[in-house]
C-alpha cells in the first residue's frame, strides 16, 4: 500500500500525532454515509483533513448499494467471531439516517487478494473499500451515543496499528461531539481505545437490558486538545485510583451497579487497563 493519497496541512494539529497515525492518514481516504440533511452539521474537514466529495454518500441513495454492502462485510469480519453482527437495517434505521457513518477506505488494489476474498469483492468493483468505520447517534438531550467502532487492522499488518483510535478520535470531530454516552463490554479490548481518548463515567455497571448483562454504560467528555493528545501515541495512564476492579469478578460488578443504581454513588474509569498475573484490571475512582 504504497498510494499517498493525502498530505496533512502545515498548520494543522495532525502534525502532532504520533507517526503511525500520520501514516494511516497517507495511506487512506476518508469517507462519512449518512442523509444529506444531517451534512450540514458536520465537520467534513477535521483539522484540516478533508472527507472528498466522491466519499460523502446519501444512504437514501441507491447507487451505493454494494458500498453498503462493504460496510456489512467490514461489520462481520470485526464482529461476526463474538456474536453482535449488525443487520443491514441496523446500520440505516439506528446509524445512518438519524447519525452517521465516518471511517476510512481503500481500494481493492490495495488489499491482498486473501482480504479481497474476505469482503467478497470481485474484479467489476472499482470504488472505495472501508477498512474503519465509527457509528455515532444524536440524542434528544444534545448529547450522542456511540453506536459501533470497528475496524480490520489486525487483517492488514503492522502499518494499520491504531487504526480504531485513529477513526474514533477523527469522527468525535466530524460529528461535533462533546458529550459521548456509549456501552461496552467489561472485557472488551476496546476499553483500551474509548480510555485512550477519555475517562468514562460509569452510567451503570451491569446492564440488563442488554444483550450482554456484563456491559458498561459511560458517559465522555471530549475536547480538541484531548483527542489530539490522545493520538501522541503515549499511553494515557491512570495518576491515581481508589481500587482496581478484575472484569472478571462478576459479584463485585453487580455489587458495584447496586450503589450507582440504589445509592447514587458516581464512579469513573480514570486509565486504561492494567494486566496483571493473567489479570485484566481496571483503574476506578469514586466521584
Amino acid at each position: 500500500m504504497n498510494t499517498n493519497y493525502s498530505q496533512i496541512k502545515s498548520n494543522s494539529d495532525l502534525n502532532k500525532i504520533a507517526p503511525k497515525y500520520k501514516k494511516i492518514l497517507e495511506k487512506t481516504k476518508p469517507y462519512i454515509l449518512t442523509y444529506s440533511g444531517n451534512l450540514p452539521h458536520y465537520n467534513l474537514s477535521p483539522w484540516g483533513h478533508d472527507t472528498p466529495k466522491e466519499n460523502i454518500f446519501s444512504c437514501i441513495d441507491a447507487r451505493h448499494a454494494r458500498f453498503f454492502d462493504l460496510l456489512q462485510s467490514l461489520d462481520q469480519l470485526s464482529f461476526g467471531p463474538v456474536g453482535m453482527p449488525m443487520d443491514k437495517w441496523v446500520f440505516f434505521d439506528c446509524g445512518e439516517m438519524p447519525g452517521g457513518v465516518y471511517g476510512f477506505g481503500v481500494h481493492a488494489w490495495d488489499l491482498s487478494k486473501e482480504v479481497q476474498e474476505k469482503y467478497k469483492i470481485d474484479d467489476s468493483y472499482k470504488g472505495l473499500i472501508p477498512i474503519s468505520m465509527y457509528i455515532a447517534i444524536p440524542m434528544a438531550n444534545g448529547d450522542w451515543f456511540g453506536h459501533n467502532l470497528s475496524s480490520v487492522s489486525t487483517l492488514l499488518g503492522d502499518d494499520f496499528k491504531g487504526l480504531g483510535l485513529l477513526t474514533k478520535a477523527m469522527g468525535i470531530k466530524v460529528y461535533n461531539i462533546k458529550n459521548l454516552y456509549g456501552a461496552t463490554q467489561w472485557e472488551s479490548k476496546s476499553l483500551n481505545i474509548h480510555l485512550q481518548l477519555s475517562d468514562m463515567e460509569l452510567r451503570s455497571a451491569y446492564t440488563p437490558a442488554h444483550s450482554f448483562n456484563k456491559t458498561i454504560t459511560y458517559k465522555s467528555f471530549y475536547s480538541d486538545q484531548g483527542l489530539i493528545n490522545s493520538l501522541s501515541g503515549d499511553a494515557r495512564k491512570a495518576k491515581s485510583w481508589d481500587m482496581l476492579v478484575d472484569v472478571m469478578d462478576d459479584d463485585f460488578i453487580i455489587d458495584l451497579q447496586n450503589k450507582i443504581e440504589f445509592k447514587g454513588e458516581r464512579y469513573l474509569l480514570v486509565g486504561r487497563p492494567e494486566y496483571r498475573d493473567n489479570k485484566v484490571l481496571l483503574p476506578i475512582k469514586k466521584l
